[in-house]
């Protein structure tokens, strides 16, 4: 199906999310064109020859009002609405197919921000330039949308928790306060109090995390967003060390996760795997060298052990560490549970 009208009509958004809909979009078109021609319209004329009640027009009056600033004003002479300010525009703008298409591929791409404050503000920005375009185009959506899809995890935790969450931490990461949490670790099973300093929020594959120093364990940590428990903001201002920067803090990192302390470890892929390991950059550490089998050694530094561990053995037969020795003895153990646990049955 082949859709042909404005384009600001054009764009795609969620539904069930929407803020502005796509009807609203051609009343505001209308109401401008009829201001800008000196028609003085009122709410009852719009309203008859649009179809809707008053109550919608001033709704959308009000809204070009707060979203973009528009100078109407009513004129008790003429009984209708002008611009107090002539020089007054939507700022049309005019896009290509081409620049439509990657704009509503751009709004698919953003919807990591769902489930946080920047979602609305998001849909606003998008709505605001679909207000602003003019041209008219054929654009078959459904032929894009077959053609580039895209597969995002679903957010992690209670959507409704993890946004009031990562509002008041990213409210604490701005002012540099910190803030006490009560954190559910998956790992212990157990809950703990901490003092933290919040230095970064970040998002990984499906779960937001704050990256921020625990006074408990004295120490920068990582912690998920959807097993904090409750948040206590204080009035305790902190200063992230000079020598800390995201980038630097993640770079001995494996898959975003850290540990303690970084390891030199070695790894052998089989000639099978070693294409997949070849084209892809794994660690920004990485070193390959290449066997006259066709195998592969990757060489990386990191401090994500168990991360890697994970890694490593989802690779199954086509791996096997070669170094550190512990690290062997490790994945070892892991292999001998597996045989027990399948032996058993």
């Amino acid at each position: 199906m082949v859709f042909v009208f404005p384009i600001a009509r054009c764009l795609i958004l969620n539904p069930e999310k929407l803020y502005l809909k796509r009807s609203s979009l051609f009343r505001i078109y209308y109401i401008d064109n009829k201001v800008k021609n000196n028609k003085y319209p009122n709410t009852r004329q719009i309203a008859e020859e649009l179809e809707v009640s008053k109550r919608t027009i001033q709704r959308d009056i009000e809204f070009m009002r707060d979203r973009f600033g528009a100078s109407l004003e009513f004129c008790y002479k003429n009984k209708g609405y002008y611009y107090s300010q002539d020089d007054f525009s939507l700022g049309l703008l005019r896009l290509t197919e081409g620049e439509l298409i990657a704009l509503y591929l751009g709004h698919n791409l953003l919807k990591k921000c769902e489930g946080t404050p920047y979602e609305k503000h998001v849909i606003s920005a998008f709505q605001k330039i679909c207000c602003n375009l003019q041209d008219i185009v054929s654009i078959d959506f459904k032929e894009v949308m077959e053609a580039i899809s895209f597969d995002f995890e679903p957010l992690r935790g209670d959507e409704e928790k993890v946004a009031k969450y990562f509002n008041l931490i990213s409210k604490a990461v701005t002012a540099k306060r910190s803030i006490e949490i009560i954190y559910y670790s998956i790992s212990k099973d157990r809950e703990t109090r901490r003092l933290t300093d919040p230095y970064n929020l970040r998002y990984y594959h499906g779960a937001w995390y704050v990256v921020a120093y625990c006074h408990l364990r004295n120490q920068v940590r990582i912690f998920a967003l959807d097993r904090i428990r409750e948040i206590i903001p204080t009035k305790k201002n902190f200063c992230i060390p000079d020598n800390h920067t995201v980038d630097s803090f993640f770079n001995d990192a494996f898959q975003f996760f850290k540990g303690e302390k970084s390891q030199a470890v070695r790894i052998w892929f089989s000639s099978h795997k070693a294409r997949w390991i070849k084209e892809k950059t794994w660690h920004p550490s990485q070193k390959l060298e290449i066997q006259e089998d066709g195998s592969i050694i990757l060489e990386i530094t990191s401090s994500g052990i168990e991360s890697l561990i994970r890694w490593i053995m989802s690779f199954g037969s086509n791996s096997r560490v070669i170094s550190p020795q512990w690290l062997v003895e490790e994945v070892k153990s892991e292999i001998k549970k597996l045989q027990e646990l399948y032996l058993d049955k």
